[in-house]
């Protein structure tokens, strides 16, 4: 049967296939391209005016009582140029991120892409599937706004699928099915705060626009009326509870949500003054796979495919999953895993992150999970780039957890890896760049634009920033600085650690 290709911008070029596709055991990586490892620098650090420049910025009163773990290695000679704490594991906060790019990058192939499948339970006849329809998720992270034109493009694509091969009608329910990865969520060290947020969002198998809702948030037209919501995609997979309060100009601002009474509930609480300006904020969804196919069967009714169960069934136990003997009769394929990499380095997205991981489990060891996924990375560490195992504590691939560790040595040994391996390039390229025009260093060290490609990093008691300095001559520098137990606003430290960056170029 020939394949259905859907037309969608160059650059994300991706397939509907249908009842056609390549079993995703068929996608086994190239073989790796990797350099040699070097040893670990044991002279003492080289540069005494870099070492005093250095010293004297972290001398500061508002700097000197944060611990400070920093390395500074010339990537040429593999020299040791600077050193603090270097052998110290400190919490990275996302400079963690660095990690699951390059293991990924290591053992998925450039070309890797998601999978997304619809499998019809039931024979089709006359233009309806007589039975469910199954969506099947493996951990697509990419279906969003981010990358295509709405929230539910995909999904709308799908649909038209199925509309291409007559079906007008599904007499039994859609089924979500989340099964290729485990039905562990979010991590039990994660603060319980922020699991309520996009940056926590429950990591699963089946999941659309970051696992959030995208509320719109103003001032009420009185005092005394609520906030004025609303939440895209908007849908009947969640529920606003609407308890906020609109006061006068100059009130106190405490407008918070939080979870409701019922499942796919949102509460709004608090207070909002007149005169505030419009927010949004993104809200995690309790149950990402419910909330998926809802979407999806709402998207299927507006595309005029009548569905004759509701609500969605969801499918977590692979024991209940029943897609292993069926073939797909339509298929999305997703962009390729540098698009992926890009917003986990460039933007620090943490849910992108942690489907990586879960993927890095279930491609290499036949596990969709945390301990699995975590195992990989451990491994590519020690055995590939030469890492010792007790420079790092691994909890997630995000650095959200404070049971995080790891050394600035081995952060700038990962760095010195991925610049001198090819196979390492789309991590390179995807580290955000100073004064660039996006990224999380477009408003950082503009003074230094276009020289410093770094991961930044921060959670509440941790600061961060890894990466390569390009001297005027073109050599290139690599470091690391972790700044734990501060004190201090983050902003402050964010200056102390640019400074040190600063130190770095000038050091000649």
């Amino acid at each position: 049967m020939p394949a259905l290709r859907v037309m969608i911008p160059r650059r994300i070029g991706a397939l509907l296939a249908l009842a056609a596709f390549v079993p995703l055991a068929a996608q086994t990586p190239r073989a790796a391209n990797v350099a040699v490892s070097r040893p670990y620098a044991t002279s003492a650090p080289a540069n005494a005016r870099l070492a005093a420049r250095i010293d004297s910025i972290l001398a500061r009163p508002n700097l000197s009582r944060a611990t400070w773990g920093i390395e500074v290695r010339d990537a040429g000679t593999g020299q040791t140029l600077y050193a603090r704490n270097a052998t110290r594991p400190l919490i990275p906060a996302s400079n963690l991120k660095l990690i699951v790019s390059a293991a990924a990058a290591h053992h998925l192939d450039p070309d890797f892409r998601f999978r997304t499948s619809l499998y019809a339970a039931g024979a089709v006849r006359d233009g309806a599937l007589e039975g469910d329809l199954v969506l099947y998720g493996r951990g697509d992270p990419m279906m969003s706004a981010r990358y295509f034109p709405t929230r539910t493009a995909v999904l709308e694509m799908l649909a038209d699928s199925l509309l291409a091969r007559g079906i007008r009608r599904i007499s039994g329910g859609v089924v979500a099915d989340e099964s290729w990865f485990d039905g562990e969520k979010v991590r039990a060290d994660w603060e319980a705060y922020d699991t309520r947020w996009w940056y926590a969002a429950p990591v699963g198998a089946l999941g659309l626009n970051d696992n959030s809702i995208d509320f719109r948030i103003e001032p009420g037209a009185s005092a005394g009326s609520p906030a004025r919501i609303t939440g895209s995609p908007a849908s009947g997979a969640w529920t606003l509870e609407n308890a906020s309060r609109t006061v006068a100009r100059g009130g106190s601002h405490t407008f918070d949500l939080e979870r409701g009474s019922a499942p796919g509930a949102v509460r709004a609480y608090g207070q909002i003054p007149l005169g505030t300006g419009v927010d949004t904020e993104s809200f995690a969804v309790d149950n990402p796979a419910r909330f998926t196919g809802t979407v999806f069967r709402e998207v299927l009714e507006r595309k005029g495919i009548a569905v004759a169960r509701d609500p969605v069934r969801v499918v977590s136990a692979p024991s209940q999953s029943t897609v292993a003997t069926m073939t797909p009769i339509v298929e999305w394929r997703s962009p390729p895993l540098p698009q992926a990499i890009g917003p986990v380095l460039m933007n620090s997205q943490n849910w992108f992150a942690e489907l990586l991981v879960k993927t890095l489990g279930k491609e290499v060891r036949g596990e969709g999970s945390w301990s699995a996924g975590l195992a990989v990375e451990r491994e590519f560490l020690t055995r590939v780039v030469g890492i010792d195992s007790a420079d790092f504590v691994l909890r997630d691939g995000s650095g959200l957890s404070a049971g995080n560790s790891v050394t600035p040595r081995a952060l700038v040994r990962l760095l010195d890896y991925v610049r001198r391996t090819p196979r390492q390039a789309i991590v390179r390229r995807a580290l955000p760049v100073s004064g660039a025009q996006d990224g999380s260093l477009r408003s950082r060290l503009t003074d230094l634009r276009g020289r410093v490609a770094a991961k930044t990093g921060y959670i509440g008691g941790a600061d961060s920033l890894s990466g390569i300095v390009t001297m005027p001559d073109g050599r290139e520098i690599i470091f690391c600085i972790i700044v734990n137990s501060s004190g201090q606003p983050t902003a402050r430290m964010k200056a102390g650690i640019d400074d040190v960056v600063r130190a770095i170029a000038a050091a000649g």
